[in-house]
């Protein structure tokens, strides 16, 4: 099966990876060769495959092979930066964790074997926190990331666990069945950080590398997401049940986070910070998908999945850019980054369209319909002008960009590509040198590569749209056995003495 293809090269090369790790001029290349393998993997996916294992089993998708292939794309570009930088080499590995485990949450059939791999997966990502450079901060936040994951994770077995059992063998009230629906909405605001889940994300920003944060807050709870819906879908909404409460307050989380996020990373003074806030508001857009129970919102979230992980992915490559050129990511200190690069001046003009959008690209449509869907008028038009909010920092970035430079941080020719000179002790030695001399230009490469990348996954390119309008890769459809009466019970008459 082509999909095993895939897990195989994700598992094999992230766990050579992590055997080598004590060689540190070896441990990068081989995490840049499993993520390249990967994207060759995702592409030679086979839509319409399914492999049966036991009572359960794999199917693959459309969907599936291009989440698959625009995350292994992300996670290459990041991996790339993320090396030019000079940060973690243990990243790759974990992004490679991420991505095999990602690939078999969305690929398996049944959804309670697959937030049991979701939430494996997203412990993976906490080896990138725990064993950082400040090892007591990375120690403290990836515990409290840890137990996000970990009490996602029970609240989404429960919830699958609960429902997906023979309803008319249960006396429990059906109210009962309303709480599994939350349970399964909180688990995956919780895995994203949305608000007031966030405070393990906030700090997440003070020890993860911002080449990480998009693997860590976007791709690898996507896939949970992915798999939530379609359980929402299969589940919760051939019940017919009233589940207006359950769905106020989920939309409640979702508005809360869009516009907060917003709100919080314009007051940001370091761009990781800002990075991880911007994921957090596009976060809130997920969330509030799963208050919608029509096939019309589901597909419109899967298309937003897409962008949400290649525009978020492509905004960690300029910051690490920005890093890489100017030796700082405090917001003050940015001044005149738009004249010392103007490769990062038109990534970063093409990642904020992407990101915000416009009508007519299929990203901004699918968010409108999203809030449509699940709010009322005229609610929906507020939440649909406040998503437009990171306009504001997006503006805040690029108008300090355009002050005086600052000539006391860097070289005002770090974003230049130079050509080492002559090394007469061999050739060996002068490509480590053109490496090492052209570190802020690769950066900008990766962050130009990839806001071209987000602006075509937001525009609908790859057949988006119609990947997202077909079957969700979970197609399990639970034995629900007779759904219990909604009408209460008719007293029967006594039997005469």
């Amino acid at each position: 099966m082509s999909l095993l293809v895939f897990v195989g090269i994700a598992f094999g090369a992230s766990l050579l990876a992590m055997v080598l790790r004590g060689r540190a001029a070896i441990v990068p290349v081989v995490g840049l060769l499993g993520l390249a393998g990967c994207v060759l993997g995702a592409i030679a996916i086979q839509p319409g495959q399914a492999l049966v294992i036991g009572g359960s089993g794999l199917a693959t998708s459309p969907y599936l092979r291009l989440f698959l292939a625009l995350g292994s794309l992300v996670g290459l570009g990041l991996a790339i930066a993320g090396v030019a930088g000079g940060t973690r080499r243990d990243a790759p590995a974990v992004t490679l964790a991420i991505l095999g485990a990602s690939a078999l949450t969305m690929g398996l059939v049944d959804s309670r074997a697959a937030v049991l791999v979701a939430t494996a997966g997203g412990l993976c990502g906490v080896l990138v926190t725990i064993l950082p450079r400040a090892a007591r901060a990375g120690a403290t936040v990836g515990i409290r990331e840890a137990r996000a994951v970990i009490v996602a994770g029970v609240l989404a077995i429960a919830a699958t666990a609960w429902i997906g059992r023979d309803l008319s063998e249960l006396d429990a009230q059906l109210a009962v069945y309303g709480l599994a629906y939350l349970a399964m909405a909180v688990a995956v605001a919780m895995r994203f950080g949305a608000i007031p889940f966030h405070l393990w994300a906030a700090r997440l920003t003070d020890v993860v590398p911002e080449t990480s944060l998009p693997t860590l807050m976007a791709l690898a709870p996507a896939s949970l997401a992915v798999v939530a819906l379609a359980w929402v879908g299969a589940a919760v909404a051939p019940l017919s049940l009233d589940v207006g409460p359950e769905r106020a307050i989920i939309a409640a989380i979702a508005i809360v986070t869009i516009v907060a996020a917003a709100i919080a990373a314009f007051v940001q003074d370091d761009i990781e910070h800002i990075l991880g806030y911007s994921i957090v508001g596009d976060a809130g857009v997920v969330v509030l998908a799963l208050a919608i129970l029509e096939p019309a919102g589901w597909q419109a979230a899967r298309m937003w999945i897409l962008a949400f992980v290649v525009t978020r992915g492509a905004f960690a490559a300029w910051a690490a850019g920005i890093r890489a050129g100017l030796w700082t990511g405090r917001v003050p200190d940015l001044r005149g980054w738009v004249w010392r690069s103007p490769i990062l001046a038109i990534a970063f003009v093409v990642i904020t369209v992407a990101s915000v959008g416009f009508p007519g690209l299929a990203a901004y449509d699918a968010r409108r319909t999203i809030v449509d869907l699940a709010l009322p008028a005229p609610l929906s038009m507020v939440v649909v002008v406040a998503a437009l909010a990171p306009v504001a920092y997006y503006a805040r970035l690029f108008l300090i960009g355009l002050g005086r430079p600052d000539q006391a941080l860097a070289p005002a020719g770090a974003w230049l590509p130079h050509v080492p000179p002559a090394d007469p002790l061999g050739i060996r030695r002068r490509l480590v040198g053109a490496w090492d001399i052209n570190r802020p230009f690769t950066t900008a490469v990766i962050a130009a590569a990839l806001a071209v990348l987000s602006l075509a996954t937001a525009a609908g390119a790859f057949d988006g749209p119609v990947a997202a309008a077909g079957p969700p890769p979970v197609v399990i459809q639970p034995d629900l056995g007779p759904l219990p009466s909604l009408e209460p019970p008719v007293p029967s008459e006594q039997a005469p003495a």
